[in-house]
């Protein structure tokens, strides 16, 4: 009996000191969590005051060049006019000070180098690259949803396009042509790429969240994103947008822009993309892509009215992309 009173106060013992420790823990945990969160907040603080910075820094700028405008246009029209009354007086009046004319008029400058206003301050988040790890999924391509002139190899996670530039219009007329001939009905839905070089994944998404990662080696154009299941029938590369069901982003060594219209202004990304994040949520219904090198979010779309997404990879003739396996998610 007392054997078992003694492994009874040792047992209860060990429990009290259980949810001490259990106490303790959640404690730690919300402190720690609550450090993060005020870090996130500082951090988010610190890029908003950089970008305010950014804009007022900018605002002065294109407010002084505006004002120099304004400025030589005044001179230019008062300059015109004096010419007009002039041109009104007799010819002895007329030709007695032309040289003043000549170089009021010759010293207005107006050789402006007008550039496009970029936005410098970068959506960097710290620890995003960890938080998208999260979710990585395996993403395998579908082969036989490819484009003729494509190959694969690497288990489906490696593809080229073998096609040159030179060559690519006459092969692209020959099997469009051939195309045509095995489908003369035009059907919209069709099983594979005739006309673009283009492939799709394997993964079909319906619900969750899901991240993959895409890398060119070669610095040549490439797209990648997300898609419907019925755009393999596209046939003109600029009709490639979120208008027929096509969510994604070109890059290559001269920077990124949005698949929204070909052609597109890119934007340049220091350093030079090689490697980018594919983010769907389809709670959101949202697809978002980033820099996998350094977390930097590049560009988000809208795609919730579409129950089922799949990956979405165009090359440039010569280009190659790859699709590195999934890492260890913690």
């Amino acid at each position: 009996m007392k054997k078992v009173m003694h492994l009874q106060d040792v047992e209860v013992k060990n429990a009290t000191q259980w949810k001490d420790k259990i106490k303790s823990q959640r404690m730690r945990i919300s402190t720690e969590f609550s450090k993060l969160h005020n870090f996130l907040v500082e951090e988010e603080d610190l890029f908003l005051q950089r970008l305010n910075k950014e804009e007022e820094e900018t605002k002065k700028k294109l407010n002084e060049n505006t004002l120099k405008l304004n400025q030589t246009i005044a001179s230019l029209k008062k300059l015109i006019l004096e010419v007009g009354e002039k041109s009104q007086a007799p010819t002895l009046e007329l030709l007695q000070n032309p040289k003043e004319v000549l170089t009021r008029s010759e010293i207005q400058d107006v050789n402006y180098s007008l550039e496009a206003v970029k936005v410098k301050t970068v959506c960097q988040i710290p620890l995003m690259k960890e938080m998208l790890k999260r979710f990585q999924v395996a993403v395998n391509l579908a082969e036989d949803t490819a484009h003729p002139k494509l190959v694969f190899s690497q288990e489906g996670r490696y593809v080229k396009n073998t096609a040159s530039a030179s060559s690519w219009p006459v092969f692209s007329s020959a099997w469009n042509y051939f195309a045509g001939w095995r489908n003369p009905q035009k059907t919209a839905f069709v099983e594979r790429f005739q006309h673009l070089p283009c492939v799709l994944g394997k993964n079909v998404f319906t619900s969750g969240k899901h991240y993959w990662e895409v890398e060119s080696r070669d610095s040549l154009e490439v797209a990648v994103g997300v898609c419907r299941e019925d755009v393999m029938g596209i046939t003109d590369r600029s009709k490639m947008s979120p208008d027929v069901g096509i969510w994604a982003i070109y890059w290559s060594a001269a920077g990124y822009w949005p698949l929204i219209g070909f052609p597109g202004t890119p934007t340049q990304q220091e350093p030079a993309l090689h490697r980018v994040g594919v983010y769907l949520d389809r709670g959101t219904g949202n697809v978002s892509f980033y820099s996998a090198v350094d977390g930097v979010h590049l560009h988000t779309f809208s795609c919730s009215s579409v129950s089922r997404l799949r990956p979405f990879f165009w090359l440039s003739p010569l280009a190659s992309l790859v699709i590195p396996p999934v890492t260890d998610r913690k």
